[in-house]
């Protein structure tokens, strides 16, 4: 797979309809179009999925800031905060091993959860946003 798509999810279907009216605007093509020729398969939409000038399947193209690496995230955080923020933010995630993904940066977190941890630590009195260890400018699945 082309390194643009490295992390599209392995289930999610490209599309080679040429003669798309939507194809220009649909990430499904384009990505379909970047694929690597050492790829032999490929899940994809199907033709049913266009009625008339719309498709069930359409995707916009649109990019978002995935973010990882929690090295500073509790930089400016009173030692009697921490403790409840870490554990907020792991049962969020799910489990400490969760947590421990994104901060490794094996997860990478999207702009929403992003936005979430910008949220609670702003609940504990911590106006400034919160900065990652990494970014990655990616597109939006």
């Amino acid at each position: 797979m082309c390194t643009v798509f490295s992390n599209m999810p392995k289930d999610w279907a490209v599309c080679f309809m040429h003669d798309c009216i939507l194809k220009e605007q649909c990430l499904r093509y384009y990505a379909a179009k970047t694929l690597s020729i050492s790829q032999h398969s490929m899940l994809t939409v199907l033709p049913s999925a266009r009625s008339g000038n719309s498709c069930k399947e359409f995707h916009t193209m649109k990019k978002e800031r995935l973010a990882w690496g929690f090295s500073h995230l509790f930089d400016d955080v009173k030692h009697s905060d921490y403790r409840s923020l870490r554990s907020t933010m792991e049962s969020h995630f799910g489990s400490r091993f969760v947590y421990y993904r994104y901060h490794r940066g094996i997860n990478k977190l999207r702009e929403g959860e992003q936005k979430w941890v910008d949220e609670l630590f702003q609940r504990y009195g911590y106006a400034a946003p919160r900065v990652y260890d990494n970014y990655q400018t990616s597109w939006e699945y």
